[in-house]
């Protein structure tokens, strides 16, 4: 334990900050059914802690605020300071160029892919849509080097620094710059510039969290009214977007961090300059149309920084970052202005964790109660529908015989995807995606249905109506359309 940290107490209970904060978060938890939340709420440098539920629903062993959560893209704000870190001692430079240090780096655009610094990664300002497995699904089991090298196969949108465009590989890369600046891996050097100083000794990521923290809290996700268990994941080849495991007592420390201008406890874990500089707007987004969990939508101003969201609230600024994963969802909202910070974390996907931690700031600023997750629901996208057009020359039909459909297909960034037949129907899996197999329904007109087989992508897609169609030239199968979220590719055939 760090000698500086080694007698801090424990947490406050939530009830001797406000005795108004623990029934709201029984309400939006319990509302949701989420088996466990940890709740950490730093006031005047003082910090409070609330553990709601069960860290598994097997288990049913009770969250503590040493449990740890997987923070999903919470993480982002991590790999920022670890750079930041670097940057104080004049090790790196925010406009160093990625290829410096990760030349596996490359883009559809290769003068553009040579100009990326790593500020524009973490600012989230490249230009790329979020689209396919190098984005999210990709195997765990593969590096993160894998990604970098395939991302040329995924044309821009916008201009690199043109506006605000969310992509997990550039935080991922920027990981990955850390550790071969330190020649130590991104989780090692980020212990010994941040977290050891902090004294949070129950946060880890990666690969390395699997083993370093024996109190963590499992994954579950729902599946209409069912909650269901699901295997942890822990990788490198996402630490820096969304690996990092931290527990409510942990969150409290590094809150202050941020509240405090890099001090903590009277000392200087890093330079109020170099984590200001995290903070500062780099590029502009849009209140009420870019990620609403990521910008108020009632703000008057929002904009990227690095690894942090930054946009106004009730007439403060507002610096946060949400998170959500197979299994899981977090939040972290800090009020600079108000010495207030707010972290929900959770143990499914699908949480209210955006809207509860706007609901306890709302209370702290003495706001009138309304219904925020309702308010944040009234911003979500509307349930997709499947549109199935009619056949003609320019949108053939596929053949009566599937057997005609069956082969291999592939896409250059993202792999094979496989069709296979099932009895009377088709089957699909994308051998380089996490668990991506499913089956297929005809919907007619070349297209079908798709539904997965494993309950991490069937949840994911809850609101998604995913779809695969068949490609036809000439009264030859040529190509199969996947459209399932940001999984929207066309393979074509192979076999």
């Amino acid at each position: 334990m760090n000698r500086h940290l080694r007698n801090r107490p424990p947490p406050s209970p939530l009830d001797l900050l406000d005795v108004r904060l623990r029934p709201i978060c029984d309400v939006y938890l319990g509302t949701k059914q989420v088996p466990g939340a940890s709740i950490a709420i730093v006031h005047g440098d003082k910090g409070y802690h609330y553990a709601y539920g069960v860290k598994s629903t097997v288990s049913v062993e009770p969250v503590t605020a040493l449990t740890g959560f997987n923070i999903a893209s919470c993480s982002k704000a991590f790999v920022s300071a670890a750079v930041a870190s670097l940057v104080d001692d004049d090790m790196a430079s925010w406009d160093d160029p990625i290829t410096r240090f990760v030349p596996e780096w490359q883009l559809h655009d290769a003068a553009a892919a040579m100009q990326v610094t790593l500020r524009d990664l973490s600012a989230n300002r490249l230009g790329l849509p979020r689209v396919g497995l190098m984005e999210a699904g990709l195997d765990p089991r593969l590096p993160a080097e894998h990604i970098f090298s395939r991302l040329r196969h995924t044309a821009a949108a916008h201009a690199l620094r043109e506006r605000f465009t969310y992509l997990n590989a550039g935080h991922n890369a920027n990981a990955l710059a850390v550790e071969r600046i330190t020649g130590q891996r991104f989780v090692d050097a980020l212990r010994d510039r941040i977290l050891h100083p902090l004294g949070m000794s129950t946060s880890s990521g990666g690969e390395q969290a699997r083993a370093a923290l024996a109190d963590q809290a499992a994954w579950h996700c729902r599946i209409g009214d069912d909650i269901s268990p699901i295997d942890s994941i822990f990788t490198d080849q996402q630490v820096g977007a969304g690996g990092m495991v931290v527990s409510g007592a942990d969150a409290l420390q590094w809150m202050r961090l941020h509240l405090n201008g890099g001090v903590v406890d009277g000392r200087q874990v890093i330079s109020r300059e170099a984590l200001v500089e995290t903070h500062r707007p780099h590029v502009v987004a849009e209140p009420g149309k870019d990620l609403p969990s990521l910008f108020y939508p009632g703000a008057h101003m929002a904009a990227y920084a690095l690894g942090w969201a930054v946009s106004d609230f009730e007439g403060h600024p507002l610096i946060c970052h949400s998170g959500t994963g197979y299994g899981v969802a977090a939040m972290t909202l800090l009020l600079p202005r108000a010495g207030l910070g707010v972290a929900v974390y959770a143990n499914v996907l699908g949480a209210p964790v955006t809207s509860l931690s706007y609901a306890l700031a709302a209370a702290m600023l003495g706001r009138p109660a309304r219904d925020w997750r309702a308010y944040f629901e009234s911003f979500a996208p509307p349930r997709q529908e499947v549109a199935v057009a009619s056949a003609s020359p320019a949108n053939p039909a596929v053949p009566v015989d599937l057997d005609s459909c069956v082969g291999t297909y592939a896409h250059a960034a993202d792999g094979p995807l496989v069709v296979k037949r099932v009895g009377e129907g088709l089957s699909g899996n994308l051998e380089h995606g996490y668990r991506m197999n499913f089956s297929m329904m005809p919907l007619g007109s070349g297209a079908f249905a798709v539904q997965f087989n494993q309950p991490e992508w069937r949840a994911l897609m809850d609101s998604e109506r995913p779809v695969l169609r068949f490609k036809v030239v000439d009264g030859a199968v040529v190509a199969a359309q996947l459209e399932a979220g940001m999984m929207a590719r066309e393979f074509e055939r192979r076999v």
